[in-house]
């Protein structure tokens, strides 16, 4: 009987110690990209990114074009906007892909 309430406490205490689930950071998405395209290319490249359709509680704002120009002129255009709406970051590539990479990589920075 007396390995019962010993193990309790060894449960309650261990999961104290537990890692909480890290924040997300929310990303608005604005745009003629679409929401599919552009969260799967965040789960793949930035996992604590994620989209929200709540504008009030995104920590940022991404304005993602896709002009339909060629491979040779890079046809997406991300613009990221924080809180306060300010433009932070911006990028042109040819690949979706590509745009959402560059935006992981900023928002990975800006967070340190």
């Amino acid at each position: 009987m007396r390995k019962l309430p010993a193990l309790a406490i060894v449960l309650f205490v261990s999961a104290g110690t537990c890692n909480p689930q890290d924040h997300k950071i929310r990303i608005f998405l604005t745009g003629n990209v679409s929401s599919a395209e552009v969260g799967r290319a965040l789960d793949k490249h930035c996992p604590e990114v994620v989209l929200t359709i709540e504008q009030q509680r995104a920590d940022y704002s991404l304005q993602a074009k896709n002009t339909g120009a060629g491979v040779a002129r890079k046809p997406y255009k991300f613009t990221l906007f924080d809180a306060t709406t300010d433009r932070v970051f911006s990028t042109e590539t040819s690949r979706l892909d590509s745009a959402v990479k560059d935006v992981c990589a900023f928002v990975r920075n800006r967070k340190q």
